[in-house]
């Protein structure tokens, strides 16, 4: 398998952090790491903390592809 370098960006379409290749010719999805909003205003802490929650676990998945690339 070849190694792949990743990066984290914010999804276009859904409220989801992506995990994608970051390499020519890798540009792929790898992850989506997907949060939920809350509608009612006394939840927004509650959804900025799901999203935070969210980037960190993309993060982390992009961190791991990307040491497995070092070795």
């Amino acid at each position: 398998m070849k190694n792949i370098r990743t990066k984290v960006v914010h999804s276009q379409s859904k409220t989801a952090w992506n995990v994608i290749g970051d390499m020519p010719g890798c540009k792929y999805k790898i992850a989506r790491c997907q949060y939920h909003v809350l509608d009612n205003n006394e939840n927004d802490i509650l959804s900025v903390k799901n999203k935070h929650e969210a980037l960190e676990h993309a993060q982390f998945i992009s961190m791991a592809f990307n040491q497995a690339c070092q070795n």
